[in-house]
């Protein structure tokens, strides 16, 4: 267990920095999000869980507004202790930066959402490879979020972050994404 805690620190530190540095973020991010709109669990989903981007994430601020006007309800997430809630936001919302500098929305009962009305969920990751498993940042959220869960995860990340020739390494505790989309491939 002790090994696989190394090498996860050691992977998030190459790919944090290989992220980082990487060019052109906003073009990629586009061609992921237009990816995104065009696949088929987008078209049905009626709620779609988001996320807002840190500046070297994915960007889907783009497809937060797209999916708005298209009438979609969007939410978003919020950490609350060591817990993963999401709530409703309208397209003029006031966020909050959290401990972890992601803004989020603030916790109104009135808009949370239960995550059997999730349709799809979009994961960033730190890292993926192309078993479709995930790398974030340690704390779990999203995999306790999702564990006994059907909603249908797209991981995404820049092509730069996942690994092509070895998989990551998991406990039974990490969640496996039912897709990986990247700007140049899908997993």
């Amino acid at each position: 267990m002790n090994d696989i805690k190394i090498n996860k620190t050691e992977i998030r530190i190459k790919y944090l920095q290989a992220r980082k540095e990487l060019p052109n973020k906003k073009e990629k991010s586009k061609t992921i999000v237009t990816k995104i709109i065009e696949t088929k669990e987008y078209q049905k989903a009626k709620v779609i869980a988001l996320y807002k981007s840190l500046p070297s994430e994915v960007n889907l601020d783009d497809l937060i507004s797209y999916s708005l006007k298209q009438n979609k309800k969007v939410v978003l997430p919020k950490v609350v202790d060591n817990d993963l809630f999401f709530y409703e936001i309208s397209s003029n919302e006031k966020l909050i930066k959290s401990n972890f500098g992601i803004l989020e929305p603030l916790p109104n009962e009135d808009k949370l959402v239960d995550k059997k009305q999730i349709d799809l969920v979009i994961v960033p990751g730190i890292c993926f490879d192309k078993d479709k498993n995930r790398l974030g940042f340690g704390k779990g959220f999203y995999d306790r979020y999702l564990a006994h869960s059907s909603i249908y995860k797209i991981g995404i990340c820049f092509h730069n972050q996942v690994l092509t020739d070895n998989t990551l390494p998991v406990n039974q505790f990490d969640i496996k994404m039912d897709k990986v989309m990247t700007e140049s491939e899908e997993y």
